[in-house]
């Protein structure tokens, strides 16, 4: 399944957040697979897209981070998918 784990940091943070993408390069735990990861240009944040079937990995990945950054976690799908559930209910 894909994740979007999108975060965003304080000023106060960021260079410390900066410090920790730089050391450990920020990938993910095993368990989860990074897709993609974009940052936003204002250095603000950004969000990764990750594939999982592991929560644990997930929550794992989020404790690496959640005392820096803030960070939300949502579960997507893709047209194909989305177009099965809307076609049931929608038909």
């Amino acid at each position: 399944m894909l994740f979007k784990f999108a975060w965003t940091h304080s000023p106060e943070a960021r260079d410390n957040t900066i410090k920790q993408f730089m050391a450990t390069g920020g990938m993910p735990p095993e368990g989860a697979t990074l897709v993609s990861r974009y940052h936003n240009v204002d250095g603000t944040g950004g969000f990764a897209i990750l594939e999982s079937t592991d929560a644990g990995a997930l929550g794992d990945y989020a404790l690496d981070w959640n005392g820096m950054i803030e960070i939300v976690i949502t579960p997507l799908m893709d047209d194909e998918t989305i177009t099965n559930v809307l076609g049931a209910k929608f038909s």
